[in-house]
């Protein structure tokens, strides 16, 4: 059975591998909706939303995902929280929400977040966004 990708969960992401799928006839749009290796359906031409690891330079360890494109997302008690904005910069709640989670969790950036199975990897000092001229730019924490 498909799954919403914002339903997705750690232990999701450790049992299986996922994917995103699409399917007109069913209503399943692969903006929305992932099905996990086991599916009859899946293929690996497929996106595939993966595990990643969040190594914290003070050492501390997370997981989370990886969307296959550039989002990286750390999971921490029941919320996930991106380090890509894609076109939206973070507003300054967003910001400090994240700073919130930092700080609460004691974790100090920079942070290297690997994708378990691609290898894909992104260091973060901050919030990345897309700006008005097409420059990845990092809000700095």
């Amino acid at each position: 059975m498909p799954k919403r990708i914002e339903e997705l969960t750690v232990a999701d992401l450790e049992g299986n591998r996922w994917c995103v799928y699409h399917n007109d006839e069913e209503g399943y749009d692969s903006f929305e909706f992932v099905i996990p290796d086991t599916h009859p359906d899946v293929t690996e031409h497929a996106i595939e939303i993966e595990l990643a690891n969040f190594i914290f330079s003070d050492g501390e360890v997370f997981k989370g995902l990886f969307d296959g494109s550039e989002s990286f997302s750390v999971f921490h008690n029941g919320n996930w929280h991106s380090f890509w904005y894609g076109t939206s910069k973070p507003n300054k709640n967003t910001v400090s929400e994240f700073k919130e989670f930092l700080n609460i969790n004691q974790l100090a950036l920079p942070v290297l977040a690997k994708a378990a199975w691609s290898g894909a990897s992104r260091t973060y000092n901050g919030l990345q966004y897309v700006d008005d001229t097409g420059a990845i730019r990092e809000l700095v924490i």
